[in-house]
Parts: structure tokens; sequence; C-alpha cells
């Protein structure tokens, strides 16, 4: 009889949290068509994620005091306001469909690098093949997507590699610490508040003002308690449930989720390559997650 395991717990998770970023760029897209502005995401992501799980954070302080300030800093670092800021401010060099193919979409193989590179850990010959399949989809999108003119798309591509760099570190490190899903989301959520101080001190309180009640409450909820709290959550319950190197396989799909969710909302077709992409992709996913874990720690000699 088939049950419900943690590993198909996982899997759900990941689904859900790549779900989320798959609608991102969409959400995103309507609200700069009204006004807002990269760093106003930023604001919303830290306000709407780190006022509603400040009480929460706080009756875990000791917790977050056994994890230590310099551990709690990183995850900051990999997924609070500063991965925020490098997001938004790639987002004015290249376009956001460079986001779900560079920086989304290079996960999965940064988190085998990093594990393998700076942990030690040798990666199994099914990981590498599923690794390969999805690299052969990405580049199907890459074909299509990463198009036009270079001119300063490059600075924009590099700092999308970095975000990758950040978020693929961030699951690989909630992983090795053990830290509890919500306890991770709640510490880059509340951690990122000070922002709000320069960002209200420079506040345009006219151009914001344009921006309807309607929108604000939108962005507000999908750029804070879904984005940076419910997708934040999700893969660091994955992570932990299936390893951060089967976790970041789902950052894969975004990409090909972000052109489905795009043809449904805004009626943006979606190309040939692009399809053959979503098929290669989906068939490197099944491949890696239906194999073995087959990751080994290195030995010296």
């Amino acid at each position: 009889m088939w049950t419900f395991s943690l590993s198909h717990r996982g899997v759900l998770l990941g689904l859900l949290a790549s779900l989320i970023w798959s609608g991102h760029s969409t959400v995103s897209s309507l609200g700069i068509s009204v006004g807002l502005q990269p760093m106003d995401f930023a604001a919303l992501r830290v306000l709407g994620a780190g006022g509603l799980l400040l009480p929460y954070l706080w009756k875990r302080r000791t917790l977050v005091q056994r994890l230590g300030l310099a551990r709690c800093v990183l995850l900051i670092l990999c997924a609070g306001v500063p991965y925020s800021l490098f997001l938004t401010q790639a987002l004015n060099y290249a376009p956001v469909s460079h986001n779900g193919v560079v920086c989304m979409g290079m996960v999965p193989l940064l988190a085998l690098l990093i594990k393998w590179l700076w942990f030690k850990e040798t990666p199994g010959r099914r990981s590498v093949q599923g690794m390969l399949i999805l690299l052969a989809g990405l580049g199907l999108f890459a074909l299509s997507v990463l198009t036009g003119t270079l001119g300063e798309v490059w600075k924009g591509d590099l700092l999308f590699l970095l975000c990758a760099c950040l978020w693929a570190l961030f699951g690989i490190l909630t992983a090795r610490w053990q830290v509890p899903a919500l306890t991770a989301t709640a510490i880059c959520g509340v951690g990122s508040l000070p922002y709000l101080v320069p960002y209200v001190w420079w506040l345009e309180p006219a151009r914001l003002a344009e921006v309807s009640a309607s929108q604000w409450l939108l962005q507000l909820l999908y750029q804070g308690p879904i984005v940076a709290g419910v997708a934040i959550y999700a893969y660091s319950r994955c992570a932990a449930s299936m390893g951060a190197e089967r976790a970041a396989l789902f950052s894969a799909i975004v990409p090909a989720g972000t052109a489905v969710v795009g043809l449904l909302v805004l009626a943006q077709p979606v190309a040939g390559l692009q399809w053959l992409g979503i098929g290669l992709l989906t068939l490197g996913i099944i491949w890696t997650l239906t194999g073995p874990p087959g990751i080994r720690r290195a030995t010296a000699g």
C-alpha cells in the first residue's frame, strides 16, 4: 500500500515553493506597471514577513541564541533583505526572464558544487546524470530567453548568479545546522527589518500615493507572507526532508513555471524551445528524485 512518507511531503513542499516563485515575476510585473520600484518590493517583503514573524521569533529566542549570531547573519545574507536587494538591483540591468534562467535555474548545479567543493560530499552518478539533463533543459530556455544586445545585461546576470549561490547555500546550511523551517524563515524576515529605516528615510510619498490600495495589498501579501514567508518555509522543510541537493532541484522548475504562469495570466506566448525545455527539466528532476541520494563524503588519501 502506498503511504504518505516524509519524502512525498518534501516533494509537495518543493512544488509549493516553486509554484510561488514561478508567479513572482508575473505579480512583480503587475506592480512595476503601476509605478513600484525594486526597492519597494524589498521593503514589502521585509514588512510582510518580518512584522508577521516577530512575535514567533521572540518566543524562540533561546533557540536563536544557541544558533549564534554568525550563523543567523549568514542565513539573513542568503535569504533575507541582502538577497532581495541583489536581486532587485539585477533587474535594473537584465530583464525578469533572466531571473528564472540564471538565478533560480542554476541553484541545483550550484548546490551540488558547493557540497562537493566546500563540504567534500561527492555526488553520485545518478545525480550527475540528472543535473546534465537539467542543464540541457535550461540551455533550451536560454536560447529563447537570453537574447538581444549585451549592453549592461551581463552585470544583471552576474548578480543573478550571486543570488543563485546565496539561495543554494541557504538550503545547505539550514539542512546541515538542522534549523527548523519556520525559525529559519523568521530569522531572515525579522533580521531584515532594519532595512525599513533607510527605506522610510528616502521614501517618496508622492510617487507611492499614485499606487492603488488594492495593488499595495496584493504586493504586500505576495512579496511578504507568501514569497518571504511560505516559500522560504516550504523550501526549508523540503531541504530538511529530502536533503539540500534534492530540494534545490525544485528551483529548476521556476523558468518553466514562470513561462506557464505568464501564458495563463499575461497571455505571453511560450516558444517551442521552451516547451521542449520544460520536458527536459521534468525528466531531469524525475530521474534524480527517483534514484538513491548517491552522495558520499570524500575521504583523504
